[in-house]
């Protein structure tokens, strides 16, 4: 009973997001939106059930703080906000519009029910202080490249490089190695301090792969040693 209910929530959520991306179709939604309000009503509905049986069943368990106050359990309750904040508050339609957004939660909630995502969130966990370490990194990176190219390009391209929050812009699709090519450096200058942000960008971008690769192909063998034994 359990793995059916799992699964019909699984494939509510599912319908839920193409919902979502039906509602901006013009055509469909003029034609179809009263049935898509309806469904929308119904999904919210299943949803605050599937909260309270969950929070009524930690309750039993005598360790509801571990459910409420949990990554989930807040997932849980903010998949439902959006249905009954207007029942309480007067809000006006344009913020029920952007409150309505929150309904993207409801896509998280998959790794509730998906093995391979909580596989992927523990290993996540696992090497969050390197990961976070290398962001750290980027961070600085990226800051301390676009105040020299602000320095370095200003004077010569004043229309591009018109403060430093263009240039920081810029050192963000240049370390992420996108490259979107908008802005670049002329400057013999600018051009060195792109060429190096690039080469430190791609091993800042391949570290936290490494580590999130290695450290699943772990979780996996873990687990397999666990069915073996």
């Amino acid at each position: 009973m359990r793995n059916f209910f799992d699964k019909t929530i699984y494939a509510l959520i599912l319908l839920s997001i193409a919902s979502i991306i039906a509602e901006s179709v013009e055509e469909f939604n003029s034609k179809y939106g009263e049935y898509l309000s309806i469904f929308e009503t119904f999904t919210y509905l299943v949803f605050s059930v599937e909260y309270i049986y969950r929070v009524v069943e930690s309750i039993q368990k005598k360790s509801w703080k571990s459910y409420v106050f949990s990554f989930f359990g807040i997932i849980d309750l903010l998949a439902i906000i959006p249905f009954f904040l207007p029942l309480f508050i007067a809000i006006d339609s344009r913020s029920i519009r952007v409150l309505r957004l929150a309904r993207l939660v409801t896509i998280v909630k998959i790794g509730r029910h998906n093995k391979a995502v909580n596989t992927l969130i523990s290993v996540v966990k696992s090497v969050r202080v390197e990961v976070g370490l290398t962001l750290f990194t980027s961070i600085i990176a990226v800051v301390f490249a676009g105040i020299l190219m602000y320095y370095a390009e200003h004077e010569t391209q004043p229309e591009v490089f018109k403060d430093m929050l263009q240039s920081i812009w810029w050192a963000v699709a240049t370390l992420t190695t996108i490259g979107y090519g908008d802005i670049y450096p002329i400057t013999g200058l600018g051009k060195l301090i792109a060429s190096s942000l690039a080469f430190i960008g791609i091993g800042l971008v391949a570290i936290p792969a490494g580590l999130i690769s290695a450290a699943y192909v772990e979780q996996l063998n873990k687990s397999k040693s666990s069915k073996d034994e």
